[in-house]
């Protein structure tokens, strides 16, 4: 039933581990389903009037937190202190998330010195996670003060990072990891010039604006005696590009998903039960943090910085109806010859020949499991992240790939055979939280010949959630809006641990200059692509979408010399004709005064005009008198979903210890809708439900 290739799996860089073989076969992004049966409910968002924590209809993107966060403010210091204080309330201090971005590498937020594998990118921050150390939540905020108009950079402190936006001709120091502002004597925010003019500035306080409140007075004359370093010398290191947005925030469900957030991390069944995507026992949590505890305020000694933030979950239950055509909305490949009728087996092939589907599943919450120490589900087992379970007649190869299908796992679940009598004949159950954990999407694949096929399936993901992107109830009734714009998306993100024949799957090679080379990356080999010489270099990736394309994103991560040389040059383009032109859309700014020895551009481009599903987005860098190289790269296109159907919107939440719910059926289309939520005079949010209706 099963091929292994050795007894032995082999990472992506060669090394050994326990378990069975990748599979490596020829990738493709292509799509054969017809363009018009991608229907469900495409990008769902939900916003309620909570004064703080709105949901994803106030935060989907960067712009509209700005627009949430500054709301009624026109000064420059005005509207920057605004942001500063939804920072205090959206994020918190802890261990810095980690993801699978080095090839060979297994991400552990217990180890602080790898840098490689933080979580630079402020979208996956927002929906997934919202804490960090101080030099990357100042990376995410570079993102939202460019947002608001604030050119943006990280500073070094003394054993810290600080960020500095600049307004009104000068340098101002946002510090929102220690939640401290400095303010000069004519009550302008003081940066590092100030204080080197006035070491005394490191006393400065302007009540009731949080300034060092977290463990007082300790932390404040920390911070102090580190402002009093900063005035005895310049050369204090400015880093630039740190962070970027890419990662779409859009959720989109299918005829026969549910998508659940669950705002009680025991929701699941208490303390041992909890699901989570970090290295820490019981899961991310701090109880310093003005999370969910009004506005923040300190005047003198007091502050309401004692809350307690952690996190919550999502689960997504996709149940495809294999006997409907609806069952091809949750696919992104299947053959000719694949078949649905109501007799088992509902999918079968036509001929009989080879037949195969591949379902998937893309969203912005990162995949997390039940650890089995009950604290680190990254480098130590973990469960219940992805389960997927039905009825399989006959002979199936069931494989899975955590990289948008450019590897593949086979996996053997155990089907019952009839010898249990107690179990459903066929049926079978496989925990896959090993291969998809830390992710943000899956592909399952399914083949089979003659008489075989599929009777049932059921995939049931669960997600790591930040507290702050929930969208809670207010007391004594509860506006909410509900929107779908009918779009979905899907990802590129390119697996650099392959081989250069199977990177060229998803690099377009025609548009590769003759002096840039691959080279696998490793734990050893940072680089994916290199240029020969000092010449300008160039790249071009691949986006194919199974729908009119409306949107390219991109980001990547490039090296750059300290400091750095004149000239140097790294912008993306995008061609909606299969190369013959090219648009740019983003040109990276590298100050003269960068430190930084490496910078991410992010930007997207707008290609709804041109009526395609596909589109290239080249890479070009130059960097005189150095080798300019690539580092990683990230792509999404964003694209029609057709309108179908219908969605059910649901709230539970509890009065007195009593649940209460409140439904309301809509299309699936909705533009934007306003749903009245009978809460009372006292709430604690439970879930909120969106179930795709056929």
């Amino acid at each position: 039933m099963f091929t292994y290739i050795t007894n032995s799996q082999r990472r992506l860089d060669g090394s050994a581990v326990g378990g069975i073989t990748f599979l490596f076969t020829t990738f493709s992004i292509l799509f054969c389903l017809p363009a018009d049966s991608f229907a469900g409910v495409g990008d769902v968002t939900i916003r309620t009037d909570h004064p703080q924590y709105a949901g994803e209809g106030a935060f989907q993107t960067p712009e509209d937190c700005v627009q949430f966060a500054t709301r009624g403010t026109t000064k420059p210091q005005d509207k920057a202190i605004a942001m500063y204080l939804w920072f205090l309330s959206h994020q918190w201090h802890l261990m810095s998330p980690m993801e699978w971005s080095v090839p060979g590498r297994t991400p552990d937020s217990a180890d602080a010195g790898d840098y490689e594998t933080v979580v630079f990118d402020a979208n996956r921050a927002r929906f997934s996670y919202g804490y960090g150390l101080c030099g990357t939540v100042h990376a995410w905020n570079e993102v939202y003060w460019e947002a608001a108009g604030f050119p943006a950079r990280r500073r070094e402190f003394p054993q810290h990072i600080n960020s500095e936006i600049f307004y009104n001709n000068q340098w101002h120091t946002f510090d929102t990891d220690m939640a401290g502002l400095l303010f000069r004597t004519d009550g302008i925010v003081a940066g590092y010039d100030d204080l080197q003019l006035d070491p005394s500035l490191a006393d400065s306080v302007k009540a009731p604006v949080p300034h060092y409140p977290f463990a007082w007075p300790e932390d404040f004359n920390t911070m102090k005696a580190g402002w009093q370093e900063v005035a005895k010398r310049k050369s204090w290191y400015k880093l630039y590009n740190g962070g970027y947005a890419a990662h779409p925030g859009i959720v989109s469900l299918r005829p026969g998903e549910t998508f659940t957030r669950w705002f009680d991390r025991d929701h699941f069944g208490g303390p041992t039960k909890r699901r989570f995507w970090q290295n820490q026992p019981g899961g991310p949590s701090r109880s310093w943090t003005f999370f969910n505890n009004g506005p923040p305020q300190h005047t003198g000694t007091e502050s309401n910085s004692r809350g307690q933030a952690t996190y919550c979950n999502a689960e997504f239950v996709y149940s495809p109806l294999l006997n409907s055509l609806s069952c091809k909305e949750g696919m992104n490949n299947l053959s000719d010859n694949v078949g649905h009728r109501e007799q088992s087996p509902r999918l079968f092939s036509a001929d009989q020949k080879h037949a195969s589907v591949t379902f998937r599943h893309f969203s912005p919450y990162v995949i997390c499991g039940d650890p089995v120490d009950d604290t680190n589900p990254m480098s130590g087992n973990a469960s219940h992240g992805l389960i997927v379970e039905g009825r399989l007649v006959g002979k199936i190869l069931c494989e899975v790939s955590a990289d948008e299908g450019q590897s593949w796992t086979p996996f053997e679940p155990s089907v019952n055979d009839g010898s249990d009598s107690s179990a459903t004949a066929n049926a079978f159950r496989y925990d896959l939280t090993e291969h998809v954990k830390g992710r943000y999407g899956w592909q399952i694949r399914f083949s089979w010949t003659g008489d075989s096929g599929l009777d049932e399936l059921t995939f049931t993901t669960t997600s790591q959630v930040n507290q702050a992107i929930y969208p809670q109830l207010t007391t004594n009734g509860c506006d909410v809006t509900y929107t779908s714009q009918q779009k979905a998306v899907v990802a590129v993100l390119p697996n650099f641990g392959l081989t250069e024949s199977q990177i060229t799957n998803i690099e377009d090679t025609r548009f590769r200059s003759s002096n840039i080379q691959y080279k696998p990356r490793s734990t050893k080999n940072r680089l994916a692509y290199q240029a020969t010489d000092s010449e300008p270099a160039q790249i071009a990736f691949k986006v194919i979408a199974p729908t009119q394309l409306t949107t390219v994103k991109a980001a990547v991560r490039y090296q750059v010399p300290v400091p750095p040389t004149k000239g140097c040059d790294v912008r993306l383009a995008v061609s909606t004709d299969d190369g013959k032109s090219w648009s740019d859309f983003a040109t990276a700014k590298i100050p003269a005064d960068n430190e930084f020895s490496s910078g991410w551009l992010a930007a997207e481009a707008d290609v709804s005009a041109a009526g395609i599903h596909q589109a290239l987005v080249r890479v070009h860098m130059h960097m005189p008198g150095r080798q300019a190289a690539l580092i990683d790269a990230q792509l999404y296109g964003i694209h029609k979903a057709a309108d179908a159907g219908r969605v059910n919107v649901e709230f539970g939440w509890l009065e007195e210890g009593q649940l209460k719910t409140h439904h309301t059926v809509l299309p699936a289309k909705t533009d934007s809708k306003t749903i009245h939520v009978p809460t009372g005079n006292s709430v604690k949010d439970s879930f909120v439900r969106i179930q795709a209706i056929e």
